[in-house]
């Protein structure tokens, strides 16, 4: 999984699609969520009980950043399962879903929590996740601090020198 991961990445981005580790979704109104941040910080959670809430969801894990030069930046989604930890697992209070071998969590599809799966978003709403506080809490960011929390989950971003740029110039005009 990994090595096709890693592969489909370096592949993509030569089609001027960039990785960044986030979740997407559709709330309601229709505007588009993108959740960055970390392993264990909650995107997969969130993308779930949003779902469970009729939410439309695009990746918890995998997004991949396209757009033509000075228009709105979407975010692709990778079909797969969201991922849930035990913790997820049961503050969704789901049972079911697919055990994720070798990963020690569970998969459902959107459409298994009451929500739907959609290919695009585009965002309208960013939030950048952290482990470590007691309590969740919500802060606006300056535009500059959003970049670089969005380059943090964007680790692709500083491979190749060549096609670096575009990334960094999506990930601008995203935050």
């Amino acid at each position: 999984r990994r090595f096709m991961i890693t592969t489909l990445i370096f592949l993509l981005r030569r089609s001027g699609w960039h990785h960044v580790h986030a979740a997407t979704a559709v709330d309601l109104r229709g505007r588009g969520w993108l959740l960055a941040g970390n392993s264990r910080a909650g995107k997969s959670t969130t993308a779930a009980l949003f779902a469970s809430r009729g939410w439309a969801i695009g990746t918890d894990d995998i997004a991949f950043l396209a757009g033509p030069p000075g228009g709105p930046v979407e975010v692709n989604a990778f079909r797969t399962r969201l991922a849930l930890r035990p913790g997820g697992e049961e503050l969704l209070a789901k049972s079911g879903g697919l055990p994720l071998a070798g990963r020690g969590k569970v998969g459902f599809w959107p459409e298994e929590l009451g929500g739907r799966w959609v290919a695009r978003v585009e965002p309208k709403v960013l939030l950048c996740t952290a482990v470590g506080a007691e309590q969740t809490s919500v802060e606006p960011l300056r535009p500059r601090d959003i970049l670089a929390q969005l380059v943090r989950w964007s680790a692709w971003v500083a491979l190749e020198p060549e096609l670096a740029q575009d990334h960094l110039d999506l990930l601008a005009r995203l935050g």
